[in-house]
Protein backbone atom coordinates (compact mmCIF):
# COMPACT_ATOMS: atom_id res chain seq x y z
CA UNK A 1 0.00 0.00 0.00
CA UNK A 2 2.96 2.56 0.86
CA UNK A 3 4.43 1.30 -2.09
CA UNK A 4 1.98 2.71 -4.11
CA UNK A 5 0.92 6.19 -2.44
CA UNK A 6 4.53 6.71 -3.04
CA UNK A 7 4.91 5.72 -6.87
CA UNK A 8 1.33 7.87 -6.60
CA UNK A 9 2.91 10.87 -5.23
CA UNK A 10 5.95 10.94 -7.74
CA UNK A 11 3.91 10.45 -10.75
CA UNK A 12 1.93 13.83 -9.61
CA UNK A 13 5.44 15.46 -9.05
CA UNK A 14 6.10 15.08 -12.39
CA UNK A 15 3.39 16.11 -13.74
CA UNK A 16 3.51 19.37 -12.16
CA UNK A 17 6.68 19.79 -12.72
CA UNK A 18 6.25 19.32 -16.65
CA UNK A 19 3.14 21.31 -16.38
CA UNK A 20 5.64 24.48 -14.61
CA UNK A 21 8.17 24.39 -17.44
CA UNK A 22 5.64 24.70 -20.47
CA UNK A 23 4.23 27.42 -19.00
CA UNK A 24 7.85 29.00 -18.06
CA UNK A 25 8.99 28.40 -21.49
CA UNK A 26 5.92 30.23 -23.18
CA UNK A 27 6.16 33.02 -21.31
CA UNK A 28 9.70 33.58 -21.73
CA UNK A 29 8.77 32.66 -25.96
CA UNK A 30 6.02 35.80 -25.65
CA UNK A 31 8.39 37.96 -24.05
CA UNK A 32 10.99 37.69 -26.22
CA UNK A 33 9.13 38.08 -29.32
CA UNK A 34 7.11 41.07 -27.73
CA UNK A 35 11.08 42.59 -27.54
CA UNK A 36 11.99 42.21 -30.77
CA UNK A 37 9.03 43.09 -32.40
CA UNK A 38 8.97 46.98 -33.13
CA UNK A 39 6.18 48.84 -33.09
CA UNK A 40 4.49 50.99 -36.09
CA UNK A 41 4.75 54.15 -34.27
CA UNK A 42 7.86 53.69 -32.41
CA UNK A 43 10.75 56.85 -32.65
CA UNK A 44 12.76 54.27 -34.35
CA UNK A 45 10.45 54.55 -37.29
CA UNK A 46 10.57 57.90 -37.83
CA UNK A 47 12.65 59.51 -40.60
CA UNK A 48 15.81 61.17 -39.09
CA UNK A 49 16.09 64.14 -41.88
CA UNK A 50 18.96 65.18 -40.05
CA UNK A 51 20.91 61.85 -41.00
CA UNK A 52 19.70 62.22 -44.28
CA UNK A 53 20.97 65.53 -45.03
CA UNK A 54 24.56 64.29 -43.63
CA UNK A 55 24.17 62.06 -46.09
CA UNK A 56 23.44 63.01 -49.29
CA UNK A 57 23.89 66.90 -48.80
CA UNK A 58 27.60 67.30 -48.40
CA UNK A 59 29.66 70.23 -48.87
CA UNK A 60 30.79 69.32 -52.42
CA UNK A 61 27.04 69.41 -53.40
CA UNK A 62 26.73 73.27 -52.79
CA UNK A 63 28.16 74.29 -56.16
CA UNK A 64 26.16 73.37 -59.44
CA UNK A 65 26.37 73.93 -62.89
CA UNK A 66 23.69 73.67 -65.68
CA UNK A 67 24.96 70.64 -68.30
CA UNK A 68 23.38 72.28 -72.00
CA UNK A 69 24.15 70.32 -75.15
CA UNK A 70 26.53 72.62 -77.57
CA UNK A 71 25.36 72.10 -80.64
CA UNK A 72 27.95 74.57 -82.31
CA UNK A 73 30.73 74.73 -79.55
CA UNK A 74 33.57 77.78 -80.01
CA UNK A 75 36.41 76.03 -77.89
CA UNK A 76 40.08 75.98 -80.01
CA UNK A 77 38.76 77.28 -83.11
CA UNK A 78 39.35 80.05 -85.15
CA UNK A 79 37.03 82.50 -86.89
CA UNK A 80 36.68 85.26 -89.53
CA UNK A 81 34.13 87.80 -89.41
CA UNK A 82 33.37 90.54 -91.61
CA UNK A 83 30.62 93.28 -90.67
CA UNK A 84 28.96 96.46 -91.92
CA UNK A 85 28.04 99.29 -89.85
CA UNK A 86 27.52 103.11 -88.98
CA UNK A 87 28.51 105.42 -86.04
CA UNK A 88 25.48 105.90 -83.89
CA UNK A 89 26.81 109.40 -81.86
CA UNK A 90 28.87 111.28 -84.20
CA UNK A 91 27.67 114.43 -84.18
CA UNK A 92 29.47 116.16 -87.16
CA UNK A 93 29.95 112.88 -88.95
CA UNK A 94 27.81 110.30 -91.32
CA UNK A 95 28.74 107.41 -93.16
CA UNK A 96 29.68 103.84 -93.24
CA UNK A 97 32.05 101.39 -91.45
CA UNK A 98 33.58 98.17 -92.49
CA UNK A 99 35.53 95.84 -90.93
CA UNK A 100 37.14 92.41 -89.68
CA UNK A 101 37.69 90.37 -86.93
CA UNK A 102 40.02 87.93 -86.45
CA UNK A 103 40.11 85.55 -83.06
CA UNK A 104 40.18 82.17 -80.99
CA UNK A 105 38.65 80.90 -78.28
CA UNK A 106 40.75 78.27 -76.18
CA UNK A 107 37.43 77.53 -74.19
CA UNK A 108 33.54 77.99 -74.51
CA UNK A 109 33.96 80.88 -72.30
CA UNK A 110 37.33 82.87 -72.94
CA UNK A 111 39.08 84.29 -76.35
CA UNK A 112 41.04 87.07 -77.80
CA UNK A 113 40.53 88.96 -81.09
CA UNK A 114 42.00 91.50 -83.83
CA UNK A 115 39.52 93.83 -84.59
CA UNK A 116 39.97 96.27 -87.91
CA UNK A 117 37.01 99.12 -88.57
CA UNK A 118 37.29 101.57 -91.53
CA UNK A 119 35.74 104.80 -91.82
CA UNK A 120 33.88 106.48 -94.95
CA UNK A 121 32.70 109.37 -93.39
CA UNK A 122 31.38 112.48 -94.65
CA UNK A 123 29.47 115.67 -93.10
CA UNK A 124 26.22 115.04 -91.79
CA UNK A 125 23.48 118.00 -92.18
CA UNK A 126 24.11 119.67 -88.99
CA UNK A 127 27.49 119.89 -89.93
CA UNK A 128 26.61 121.13 -93.54
CA UNK A 129 24.61 123.74 -92.35
CA UNK A 130 26.82 125.35 -90.13
CA UNK A 131 29.48 125.71 -92.76
CA UNK A 132 26.52 127.83 -94.91
CA UNK A 133 25.45 129.52 -92.40
CA UNK A 134 29.10 130.29 -90.56
CA UNK A 135 31.82 129.41 -93.95
CA UNK A 136 33.92 127.75 -91.47
CA UNK A 137 34.16 124.34 -90.39
CA UNK A 138 33.24 123.06 -86.65
CA UNK A 139 36.34 122.59 -84.32
CA UNK A 140 36.20 119.24 -84.68
CA UNK A 141 37.93 115.79 -85.86
CA UNK A 142 37.15 113.13 -87.79
CA UNK A 143 37.30 109.05 -86.92
CA UNK A 144 38.89 107.43 -89.96
CA UNK A 145 40.55 103.87 -88.57
CA UNK A 146 41.00 101.64 -85.73
CA UNK A 147 43.26 98.93 -84.15
CA UNK A 148 41.92 97.11 -81.36
CA UNK A 149 43.45 94.28 -79.60
CA UNK A 150 40.06 92.49 -77.65
CA UNK A 151 39.59 90.06 -74.31
CA UNK A 152 36.45 88.01 -74.92
CA UNK A 153 34.40 86.76 -72.01
CA UNK A 154 31.31 84.83 -73.07
CA UNK A 155 28.77 83.75 -70.12
CA UNK A 156 25.73 83.35 -72.00
CA UNK A 157 25.14 80.71 -74.12
CA UNK A 158 21.31 79.71 -75.12
CA UNK A 159 19.02 78.54 -77.45
CA UNK A 160 15.01 79.81 -78.57
CA UNK A 161 12.71 78.87 -80.82
CA UNK A 162 11.66 80.72 -83.94
CA UNK A 163 7.83 80.51 -84.63
CA UNK A 164 7.70 77.28 -83.34
CA UNK A 165 9.97 75.94 -86.51
CA UNK A 166 13.43 75.80 -85.56
CA UNK A 167 15.66 76.09 -82.98
CA UNK A 168 17.89 78.99 -82.99
CA UNK A 169 21.09 79.00 -80.90
CA UNK A 170 22.92 82.22 -79.67
CA UNK A 171 25.55 83.48 -77.33
CA UNK A 172 26.28 87.29 -76.14
CA UNK A 173 29.64 88.71 -74.73
CA UNK A 174 31.40 91.41 -73.39
CA UNK A 175 34.93 92.48 -74.97
CA UNK A 176 37.43 94.90 -73.52
CA UNK A 177 40.09 96.30 -75.56
CA UNK A 178 42.63 98.19 -76.16
CA UNK A 179 44.71 99.71 -79.24
CA UNK A 180 44.56 102.95 -81.28
CA UNK A 181 42.35 105.03 -83.42
CA UNK A 182 43.64 107.19 -86.34
CA UNK A 183 41.82 110.46 -86.65
CA UNK A 184 42.10 113.54 -88.77
CA UNK A 185 42.04 116.61 -87.82
CA UNK A 186 40.50 119.37 -89.78
CA UNK A 187 42.36 122.86 -90.90
CA UNK A 188 41.54 125.01 -94.08
CA UNK A 189 45.44 124.98 -94.76
CA UNK A 190 45.56 121.37 -94.45
CA UNK A 191 44.34 118.18 -92.46
CA UNK A 192 46.31 116.33 -90.15
CA UNK A 193 46.08 112.91 -89.58
CA UNK A 194 47.00 111.80 -85.93
CA UNK A 195 46.54 108.22 -83.80
CA UNK A 196 45.18 108.05 -79.94
CA UNK A 197 45.52 105.57 -77.55
CA UNK A 198 41.55 103.94 -77.66
CA UNK A 199 39.83 101.88 -74.98
CA UNK A 200 37.14 100.12 -76.29
CA UNK A 201 34.20 98.01 -74.21
CA UNK A 202 32.24 95.55 -76.99
CA UNK A 203 29.20 94.06 -76.56
CA UNK A 204 28.80 91.39 -79.08
CA UNK A 205 26.26 88.45 -80.12
CA UNK A 206 26.08 85.64 -82.29
CA UNK A 207 23.56 83.88 -83.86
CA UNK A 208 24.29 80.14 -85.32
CA UNK A 209 23.60 79.00 -88.77
CA UNK A 210 25.46 75.89 -88.70
CA UNK A 211 28.51 74.76 -87.33
CA UNK A 212 30.62 77.22 -89.69
CA UNK A 213 28.65 80.56 -90.28
CA UNK A 214 26.78 82.66 -87.54
CA UNK A 215 25.37 85.83 -87.87
CA UNK A 216 27.55 88.84 -85.43
CA UNK A 217 26.02 92.01 -84.20
CA UNK A 218 28.08 94.17 -82.45
CA UNK A 219 27.53 97.72 -80.43
CA UNK A 220 30.86 99.03 -79.75
CA UNK A 221 31.70 102.16 -77.09
CA UNK A 222 35.55 103.55 -77.75
CA UNK A 223 37.30 106.38 -75.47
CA UNK A 224 39.93 108.09 -77.54
CA UNK A 225 42.23 110.94 -76.25
CA UNK A 226 42.45 113.20 -78.84
CA UNK A 227 44.19 116.47 -80.30
CA UNK A 228 42.63 119.37 -81.27
CA UNK A 229 42.54 122.97 -82.54
CA UNK A 230 40.42 125.30 -84.87
CA UNK A 231 39.48 125.18 -88.04
CA UNK A 232 41.41 128.23 -89.62
CA UNK A 233 44.43 130.72 -88.42
CA UNK A 234 43.89 134.28 -88.06
CA UNK A 235 46.36 136.94 -86.71
CA UNK A 236 43.19 138.24 -84.14
CA UNK A 237 42.77 134.62 -82.81
CA UNK A 238 46.00 133.80 -81.99
CA UNK A 239 47.15 130.26 -80.84
CA UNK A 240 44.90 127.27 -83.17
CA UNK A 241 45.49 124.73 -80.79
CA UNK A 242 42.96 123.54 -78.46
CA UNK A 243 43.11 121.28 -75.35
CA UNK A 244 42.73 117.64 -75.99
CA UNK A 245 39.66 116.08 -75.36
CA UNK A 246 38.66 111.87 -74.76
CA UNK A 247 36.34 111.08 -77.95
CA UNK A 248 33.86 108.72 -77.34
CA UNK A 249 32.33 106.86 -80.42
CA UNK A 250 29.92 104.39 -80.59
CA UNK A 251 29.19 102.13 -83.61
CA UNK A 252 26.47 99.46 -84.17
CA UNK A 253 28.09 96.48 -86.65
CA UNK A 254 26.33 93.62 -88.39
CA UNK A 255 28.38 90.69 -89.83
CA UNK A 256 28.66 87.17 -90.93
CA UNK A 257 31.54 84.46 -88.70
CA UNK A 258 33.03 82.20 -90.20
CA UNK A 259 34.77 79.71 -87.87
CA UNK A 260 37.35 76.94 -88.86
Amino acid sequence: MNHLKNRLLTLSTLILTHLFMSIFDSSLAYAQNKKEEKPQNSESEKLDVQKLEQKYWSAKDDDFTVVQNRAFPKEKRWYLNLSYGMPMNDPFSAGVLVGTNIGYYWSERWGAEFNYRKASFHDNETTATFISEKSVYPDANRFQSLKVLNITWVPLYAKMSWLDRKIIYFDMGLQLGFGQTEYQIIRDGGNENKTGMTTSLNLMQHFFFSERLALRIDFTNTWTSESRARYYTSPSLGDRTLPSRTINDSTLMIGLTIWK
